[in-house]
């Protein structure tokens, strides 16, 4: 019988030469393919980890003047004036009331961070906080000063402290005050004192201080006391000294006018514990024709055994800008 035949595989054909070339820049470009694919993940996976890395940095810098923020209002909240001061130094003219104005106050209070503006190593912090019925929104200004923040920004308010019955504020805190350049003081409710001045009693009054300086500050104005009988006396005074100084010619009162109380008389303090007033008159010449205003000063010292002294000053026309120092002399 036959011996079968084996059976041969044919080889594969091979690649022309024309084909190879082609092949061969297939399989390039699917190497270059996944190259590229591989940087740009790397690529992505980068950006993404720079981009938490500044929220991180972003977090932690909101979250250092947060800090920052909340324990400086919180020193002024608590009366720490002089705490403050250090935190975020005072600059100007006008003295300083801290610790001993701020705890005689009615503190700051519902204190809060806004928000936090981060812009490279500078940064604005917009806090919240109430001073009496007043809600308050500042902006305080911060830098990055050798890997810290610190803000650049002060609460403190200047405050120009009126000489009638506020000015007893400060002077009953042992501190100067400068009645042209004022007085800073920290928010809060400050709150004067009653206090005597000769023969008229100046009845505590308040001033709210928000530490914004492009708000007024409310106050309620002090309420004096005077003696009873004491502002009628002055009046009638006045009237009688005018009517003197017409008599002789030595003064601004028309001759043959007749002469009347004028409004309201004003008060003032004047210096070593004396009252100044200052009283309307009118003036009608020949008895016809319209009034014409003028104003006498009359001063009220008290003396011993319960008595008072009493001076006045020439008449002057109403609204004319008064003499620095009037020039005092026994009333007629």
């Amino acid at each position: 019988m036959p011996t079968p035949m084996p059976e041969f595989a044919m080889p594969p054909e091979r690649a022309s030469s024309a084909e190879r070339p082609a092949r061969t820049a297939k399989r390039r470009r699917r190497v270059a393919g996944a190259v590229l694919a591989a940087l740009v993940v790397i690529g992505g996976s980068t950006a993404a980890i720079v981009q938490a890395v500044q929220r991180d940095a972003d977090a932690a810098a909101a979250g250092a003047l947060t800090a920052a923020a909340l324990e400086y209002l919180g020193a002024i909240s608590e009366g720490g004036g002089d705490a403050a001061t250090a935190m975020v130094p005072v600059d100007g003219p006008a003295p300083l009331l801290g610790d001993a104005a701020l705890v005689a106050a009615v503190g700051i209070q519902d204190l809060g961070v806004e928000g936090v503006e981060v812009d490279g190593d500078a940064a604005t912090v917009v806090v919240q906080f109430r001073a009496g019925e007043q809600r308050v929104e500042r902006r305080l200004e911060a830098v990055r000063d050798g890997g810290s923040w610190r803000l650049t920004t002060t609460v403190a308010e200047r405050v120009v402290l009126d000489s009638a019955g506020l000015g007893a504020l400060p002077e009953q805190l042992g501190a100067s005050v400068d009645l042209v350049e004022g007085t800073l003081l920290y928010p809060g409710v400050y709150r004067t004192e009653s206090f005597e001045h000769g023969i008229v009693t100046v009845e505590a009054a308040t001033v709210v201080v928000d530490g914004d300086p492009g708000t007024a500050q409310p106050r309620e104005p002090p309420r004096w006391r005077v003696p009873g009988g004491v502002l009628d006396e002055a009046r009638a005074l006045a009237l009688s000294h005018a009517t003197a100084c017409q008599a002789t010619g030595a003064c601004a009162v028309p001759s043959g006018a007749l002469l009347g109380l004028g409004d309201q008389a004003t008060v003032d303090l004047g210096p070593d514990s004396a009252v100044e007033f200052v009283v309307p008159l009118r003036v009608l010449r020949d008895g016809t024709g319209e009034p014409t205003q003028l104003e006498v000063g009359v001063r009220a010292r008290a003396t011993a055994w319960a008595g008072i002294d009493w001076q006045c000053s020439a008449p002057i026309p109403r609204g004319s800008e008064p003499p620095a120092e009037r020039a005092w002399e026994p009333c007629a």
